[in-house]
């Protein structure tokens, strides 16, 4: 399984950014539950347009921070809401919940450092 933060590139975010990282990822843990709140409702109207803008401002918000994984599962999910459907989404949005759980703990973890 692809891990959900790739520790280097937060580790080289951290290197350029110091303690100002702290702010953009706490932003993100605030940010990230709403959007993927929103992306669940867009799934279940079967609304493929949001789900592929939805799953494009995950996508590109989880790679600024190192969540690699995170961005992997939104790409996949964007790609099927750009083909104009939503067949398949709910099972990767389960995936990717469970991806920003793990995302969400070990950036806790880099906050309290």
């Amino acid at each position: 399984m692809e891990q959900a933060i790739k520790m280097e590139a937060l580790d080289e975010l951290r290197s350029l950014m110091g303690d100002s990282l702290d702010e953009v990822l706490q932003t993100f843990i605030d940010y990230v539950p709403g959007q993927i709140d929103e992306l669940s409702t867009a799934v279940m109207n079967d609304d493929a347009e949001g789900v592929f803008n939805l799953a494009h401002k995950m996508k590109s918000s989880s790679s600024s921070i190192g969540a690699l994984g995170l961005a992997h599962m939104a790409e996949q999910i964007e790609l099927i809401g750009r083909s104009g459907s939503t067949e398949g989404t709910a099972e990767l949005l389960e995936q990717l919940k469970g991806m920003y759980t793990d995302a969400e703990a070990l950036l806790r973890e880099q906050l309290q450092k």
